[in-house]
């Protein structure tokens, strides 16, 4: 999709999803973005399930890495289905991911997200970060 194009709503309900939620900790804002039954693929939120889920995932995101920022490097959009490639910074300043105590160590890393949309809402999620990446400049890796 090219710059120049017009941006549409889909993209601009996760824009504001990125900053609000992801980059600024309003866990409520996931509410708005997606039905409560979403279904989220390739994240971990222990025993929650539907938009809980995704909310308790960004929770622990942002409660193990409070400056967490979120940048879109690349937006495509095919019918109902918009696919981001981002890059996720931060400090793991906050509570323990996933096992790893905090250590205080920056990260940068790339992904992509690949999200459905059905009337305005989000309905399903595939989900995919090179976790051991994360793990090792996180320094669980030794």
């Amino acid at each position: 999709m090219s710059d120049t194009a017009p941006v549409s709503a889909n993209r601009k309900l996760l824009e504001h999803y990125y900053e609000e939620c992801l980059n600024k900790g309003n866990l409520d804002a996931v509410y708005d973005k997606a039905i409560p039954d979403h279904i989220s693929h390739g994240t971990r939120a222990d025993g929650f399930e539907g938009v809980e889920h995704l909310r308790e995932w960004v929770r622990i995101q942002r409660a193990s890495f409070p400056d967490l920022h979120v940048v879109v490097d690349e937006w495509i959009e095919e019918g109902d289905k918009v696919v981001q490639r981002f890059t996720a910074r931060g400090t793991h300043s906050g509570e323990d991911y996933y096992g790893i105590p905090a250590s205080g160590r920056k990260f940068e890393v790339p992904g992509i997200v690949i999200d459905h949309f059905v009337d305005g809402k989000i309905v399903e999620s595939w989900f995919s970060m090179d976790g051991m990446d994360l793990a090792q400049q996180l320094g669980a890796l030794g």
